[in-house]
């Protein structure tokens, strides 16, 4: 199939009157060499079952689909799903589903016959929602290849201590071994976005580095601490969740956790034992 160079989409783009949509932040992928690097990372093989996360024009679909089982393309704008209707009407393994990724419910994947993997050149402001959504199926995903801003990538793969450390690094690293393995230029999209853009693979674990009980309270959790960073994990407790200072202390000192070290130096193991303290101090109250 013909790669889509900038000409041809301009052309493409022009012969159907479709005009950019901004908000729908739409970018697609102009470079070939730039293209084939990216798939390599994804490791696909004949067998694989992929998900692709807004296809657009189909600059990513036309680099794997026929050396893959089935591809199932989330596109929710239209105009692009007459024309990935068109250029893949010959693949019967190509399967256009014109919804939303984020609003796919729990029963679609549970009908899949195996564990998939995904590629997404994602548009930017919704990375982290489908990074979280990736982590809720993990156990239906082989692994994810994502396309995001570079401070997204950043975030994703952050250490305790980063200033880009936050909820979503934690819990990647509980779930699932994450890292950038790509760089891309601005001037391989088109439109060139303003910010540069990184490949994030991420590879669910087949157990999580720790078992988290009440995961849903943990994961609310999360965000709250983090929205004070800097701050003592002490006075972080006792603001936001009024436990009892002194009491606090102690508990965090039996756990080899100084009360004096600040969110966002606190490495996973620590956070979750924080957690737990402060989960029984509310109960005992």
């Amino acid at each position: 199939m013909e790669f889509l160079t900038l000409k041809k989409c301009i052309e493409l783009l022009q012969a159907r009157n479709i005009n950019m949509k901004k908000y729908l932040g739409q970018h697609f992928l102009i470079d070939r060499n730039s293209r084939d690097k990216l798939l390599s990372f994804a490791e696909l093989e004949k067998d694989d079952i992929v998900v692709e996360i807004g296809p657009g024009l189909g600059a990513l679909t036309d680099g794997f689909i026929d050396k893959v089982k089935d591809v199932y393309a989330f596109e929710i704008d239209p105009d692009f799903c007459n024309i990935l209707k068109e250029r893949f009407s010959g693949y019967p393994n190509f399967h256009l589903m014109e919804k939303d990724f984020l609003e796919i419910d729990t029963g679609w994947w549970e009908m899949l016959p195996g564990k998939v993997k995904v590629i997404g050149n994602t548009p930017y402001y919704i990375s982290l929602p489908i990074v979280f959504k990736i982590l809720v199926m993990r156990d239906k995903i082989k692994s994810a290849l994502l396309t995001v801003q570079k401070e997204v990538g950043e975030r994703l793969t952050a250490e305790p201590g980063s200033k880009h450390y936050g909820a979503v690094s934690v819990l990647l690293s509980i779930y699932s071994r994450a890292k950038i393995c790509y760089f891309l230029k601005k001037d391989v999209f088109f439109p060139k976005p303003e910010v540069s853009s990184v490949a994030v693979r991420i590879v669910p674990l087949e157990k999580p580095v720790i078992k988290i009980d009440s995961e849903k309270e943990f994961w609310e959790f999360l965000p709250r601490i983090f929205n004070l960073r800097r701050k003592k994990i002490s006075n972080v407790a006792h603001k936001i969740f009024s436990v009892e200072k002194a009491g606090f202390k102690e508990l965090l000192k039996k756990e080899g956790i100084s009360p004096d070290i600040r969110v966002e130096t606190l490495t996973p193991e620590e956070i979750y034992k924080v957690f737990k303290i402060i989960i029984t101090l509310k109960k005992e109250k």
